[in-house]
């Protein structure tokens, strides 16, 4: 008999505080972000599967929606 992993997942809403002004560059800000989380959730043994875009604020990207997957024991 095949023993199939089962998976478990979380999905995180990513997003920078504080207030915009127009024409901000937030991309460096949303990259440590992700970083940070991403490394915070690895050491639980989490691994990054999708990020989506979910919200856009004057043609930039201003949130992530990440998912995070991790096998169940």
């Amino acid at each position: 008999m095949v023993n199939q992993k089962q998976f478990e997942y979380k999905t995180v809403s990513i997003s920078p505080v504080g207030i915009r002004i127009k024409g901000d560059d937030i991309s460096e800000k949303l990259a440590d972000l992700l970083n940070n989380r991403s490394n915070e959730l690895a050491k639980e043994r989490w691994r990054l599967l999708s990020i989506l875009p979910s919200l856009k604020s004057e043609g930039a990207v201003a949130k992530l929606l990440v998912t995070f997957e991790r096998t169940v024991e």
